[in-house]
């Protein structure tokens, strides 16, 4: 599994170099081709900048994960709450089994889906990168 992830991981920076490649190309035929004309280059070169500085936020979100400070307090919260249901349980002499599942279910389901949107590529819920592919085969 470790070489099958290392193998995946030297794929993206390959083709994270043939990207930055394609951006420098894209940008210097840009300005090559609108030198000597001063309104086309201001037609022509803030949409490139536009794709080039899109992509850079593409890789920073794909790259951000929830601090670990902040993952351990909401873990540390649901657990603390949990033990406070247990605790007013207790207390009160009698248990509310289906609020208390509810409960449990619905905290579990929130921390879940949080944790796997964290990690987009991970987990359950994903995000189709048809749309990037489309794009990159119509450049071609």
């Amino acid at each position: 599994m470790a070489l099958l992830s290392r193998q995946g991981s030297d794929r993206i920076e390959q083709l994270l170099a043939k990207v930055g490649g394609l951006h420098e190309r894209m940008w210097r035929a840009a300005l090559e081709a609108t030198q000597v004309n001063g309104p086309l280059m201001a037609v022509v070169l803030p949409p490139i900048n536009e794709v080039i500085d899109l992509h850079s936020v593409h890789l920073a979100s794909a790259t951000r994960h929830l601090p670990i400070p902040i993952m351990i307090l909401l873990l540390g919260t649901a657990a603390i709450s949990l033990c406070i249901v247990g605790l007013g349980n207790g207390r009160v002499g009698r248990r509310f089994s289906a609020l208390d599942s509810v409960y449990g279910v619905v905290l579990a389901l929130a921390l879940w889906m949080t944790i796997d949107l964290d990690y987009l590529g991970i987990g359950l819920i994903g995000v189709s990168n048809l749309p990037l592919a489309e794009t990159l085969a119509a450049m071609k």
